[in-house]
C-alpha cells in the first residue's frame, strides 16, 4: 500500500516545511505579518483570466525592431524625445513628459503609454480594481523582453505577482501595491532613458524591475522610529538599522524563491539577481540618503565607466532612489493626489502615537501639520537635489523636463501655502 503523503499547509505563500533562511523568516513572522485579505491563491479562473489579459497586451505590444520603434514613437512624441537604440529586441523610445493624462475611461491599449513619465498609475489602479502592480509588472517585463531573455515561465511570473499583491497591505494609504507599481514604472522610464543601458547586464535589469516591484512589500504603514518606540517585532528581528528595508528585502527574496520565477536559472545567476535586489531595496533607506548622494557626486566627478560593475551599481541604486520618490516629479494633477496619500499615512501614524501617549512629530500630527509647507520642504531638501543630480549624470531633454516639473509642482504647493486655508481639501 502506497503511503499517503501529508498535505502541506501554507502560510502566506511559503510552505511551512520549506528550508532556507527566507522561508524561516516568514514562518518566524507568522501571524504578525500584515498582508492583503484578498488571498494569494492562483485559481484556475485567475490563471485563465491572466493569460487572456497577457495575450491582449502582447497583441498591443508586438516585438519591434529599434528602427520600427523610432518610426512609431516619433508620431507620438515631442521634439525633445531622444531614442537610444539598445541590445534588447523590444527596445523602447526614451520616455517623454507630455500633457497627455490617462483618464478614467482608460482602455488596456493605453498601457502602451507605460514609457511616458505622465503615466497615471492611480488611474490604472482604479480601472484594475487595485491590481495595477500585476498588469504593470507584466507589461514592463515584456517591454524589456525579459521573458525571452531568461526563458521565464509565465505561471511562475503570475505566481510572483500574485504573491506580491498579497503581501502589500492595501489599507496603507501610500505604501501599498499602487505605489510599488508607480515606482516600477518610474524605474523603467529612468533606465530606458540612459544612453548606456546597453551596457547593463540582463540580470541587472531583471533585478531592477523585481526590486522596484517589491521594494516596500509588507510595509506596516508606519516608519522606523515608530517601530523602535513601540518595540515592534520587526525591530527585535532586524535590529535598529534599516529595519524596514531589511524586512522588505527578506520578504522580497522569500517571494522570489517561493514563486520559482528564477528557479530554473543557474545557482550563481540566481544569487547575483537576489544580491542586486537586496542592494537596491536597501538603497531606499532615507537615513542613508546623503551617502548615496555623495556616491553619485563622486561618480560624476571621477567619470562614469559603464564597463565597471560598481559604477553601474551606483547608477542602479540612484535610479531606485529617484523612482521611490517619483511622485514628487509627476504632473501636478497626479503629484497632489500622491501628496494627500503620503500625508494621510503619516497622520494615521500620528493618531496611533497620540493614543499611545508618545511624542508626535509636527508633520505626523493632522491638527498641526500644514500639508503644503511640509511637501514644499521635502521638495527643497530631498526631491529637487536628488533629481537635479540625476539630470547632471544623465543630461537629456527628458531629465531636464522632470526637473522643470518638480519646480512647477513646488510653485503649486507654494501657491497653496499663500491661501487662507492652508490645509488640503
Amino acid at each position: 500500500q502506497t503511503k499517503c503523503q501529508p498535505r502541506l499547509s501554507r502560510r502566506g505563500g511559503v510552505t511551512v516545511d520549506a528550508e532556507g533562511v527566507e522561508a524561516k523568516y516568514l514562518r518566524l513572522l507568522g501571524e504578525a505579518v500584515p498582508c492583503s485579505t484578498t488571498g494569494n491563491t492562483i485559481t484556475e479562473f485567475t490563471v485563465r483570466m491572466s493569460l487572456e489579459d497577457l495575450g491582449k497586451m502582447q497583441q498591443q505590444a508586438p516585438a519591434v525592431t529599434a528602427l520600427n520603434a523610432i518610426a512609431r514613437d516619433k508620431s507620438q512624441a515631442t521634439d525633445s524625445n531622444n531614442i537610444y537604440p539598445g541590445r534588447f529586441k523590444r527596445k523602447l523610445s526614451a520616455p517623454t513628459v507630455s500633457s497627455h493624462r490617462v483618464n478614467d475611461g482608460i482602455e488596456w491599449s493605453q498601457l502602451n503609454r507605460i514609457s511616458f513619465w505622465d503615466f497615471d498609475t492611480l488611474s490604472i489602479a482604479r480601472i484594475t480594481k487595485g491590481k495595477c502592480l500585476y498588469y504593470i509588472g507584466l507589461q514592463i517585463l515584456m517591454k524589456h523582453d525579459l521573458f525571452d531573455e531568461f526563458n521565464l515561465d509565465i505561471m511562475s511570473v503570475l505566481k510572483f505577482l500574485n504573491l506580491l499583491e498579497h503581501y502589500y497591505v492595501p489599507d496603507n494609504p501610500f505604501h501599498n501595491a499602487v505605489h510599488a507599481a508607480d515606482v516600477c514604472q518610474a524605474m523603467h522610464c529612468l533606465l530606458v532613458n540612459l544612453r548606456s543601458i546597453e551596457t547593463f547586464k540582463p540580470y541587472e535589469l531583471l533585478a531592477c524591475v523585481l526590486a522596484a516591484m517589491a521594494h516596500d512589500v509588507n510595509h506596516p504603514g508606519v516608519n522606523q522610529n515608530f517601530l523602535i518606540k513601540t518595540a515592534s517585532h520587526l525591530m527585535k528581528i532586524n535590529g535598529n538599522d534599516s529595519l524596514l528595508e531589511q524586512h522588505h528585502s527578506k520578504v522580497s527574496k522569500s517571494l522570489i524563491k517561493e514563486s520559482g520565477i528564477i528557479a530554473h536559472l543557474p545557482p550563481q545567476l540566481q544569487n547575483d539577481i537576489l544580491e542586486v535586489v537586496e542592494d537596491l531595496i536597501m538603497a531606499t533607506d532615507m537615513a542613508q540618503h546623503q551617502n548615496y548622494m555623495n556616491s553619485m557626486k563622486n561618480l560624476i566627478a571621477s567619470g562614469y565607466d559603464p564597463q565597471r560593475k560598481e559604477d553601474r551599481r551606483i547608477v542602479m541604486r540612484f535610479a531606485m532612489k529617484c523612482s521611490d520618490l517619483c511622485n514628487t516629479a509627476r504632473p501636478w494633477s497626479t503629484c497632489v493626489q500622491w501628496g494627500k496619500l503620503v500625508l494621510e499615512e503619516f497622520w494615521r501614524q500620528g493618531d496611533q502615537e497620540k493614543s499611545l501617549m508618545l511624542d508626535v512629530n509636527n508633520m505626523f500630527d493632522r491638527d498641526v501639520c500644514v500639508p503644503s509647507k511640509a511637501l514644499t520642504g521635502f521638495i527643497d531638501f530631498i526631491a529637487e537635489p536628488l533629481f537635479t543630480l540625476w539630470a547632471d549624470f544623465c543630461d537629456t531633454p527628458f531629465t531636464r523636463d522632470i526637473c522643470r516639473q518638480i519646480d512647477n509642482n513646488r510653485s503649486h504647493w507654494e501657491d497653496i501655502v499663500k491661501l487662507p486655508d492652508r490645509h488640503l481639501s
